[in-house]
């Protein structure tokens, strides 16, 4: 079996407790987004089967945290709508932006962390090589989700009160 064979069986082998799930919105294209991502990272570093389970392990930990607090900041922004619509909602709506740009903040990090994490389970030549591959690898997860979504370069835009895709002339 060749090097990156291998590495795609342990990236598939790592992703089956999530698979044996109930699919979740997205689940099937997010699971195999994660593989190609830990099988691109393994392949470029040249990792040995036990560090691409780690980078799996680490990918898949990053992931699920990005889903949460996505799943907060829309809880969130439902909430917002809400205190929209009542009279003198100045402070709530003050608590609920500040809540929103500390979420915000936290999803802005979670690439950056998620680097630091890899960090340590790598040599400094890899950490130079994944450096390196970021911003390379950041464009093809682009690329993939603008092909996922039609090509479109820009996601629909939502209306800020009901949250529903903004109709374009």
């Amino acid at each position: 079996m060749k090097p990156t064979q291998a590495l795609v069986a342990i990236a598939l082998v790592a992703s089956f407790p999530a698979v044996a799930q109930p699919p979740q919105h997205g689940g099937t294209h997010r699971e195999r987004a994660r593989t190609f991502l830990v099988v691109r990272i393994a392949d470029a570093l040249k990792l040995n089967d036990q560090d691409a389970v780690k980078v799996s392990s680490i990918v898949r930990a990053s992931d699920e945290r990005r889903q949460g607090l996505q799943q907060q900041r829309r809880a969130l922004e439902e909430k917002l709508r809400t205190a929209l619509k009542k009279p003198d909602a100045g402070a709530e709506l003050s608590q609920l932006i500040s809540e929103g740009n500390d979420l915000d903040q936290k999803l802005a990090l979670v690439p950056e962390e998620t680097f630091h994490e890899l960090q340590k389970i790598l040599s400094v030549e890899q950490q130079a090589k994944l450096f390196l591959l970021r911003h390379e690898l950041q464009g093809e997860v682009q690329r993939a989700i603008h092909r996922r979504l039609g090509s479109s370069t820009h996601p629909p835009t939502r209306t800020p009160e009901s949250g529903a895709p903004r109709k374009t002339p």
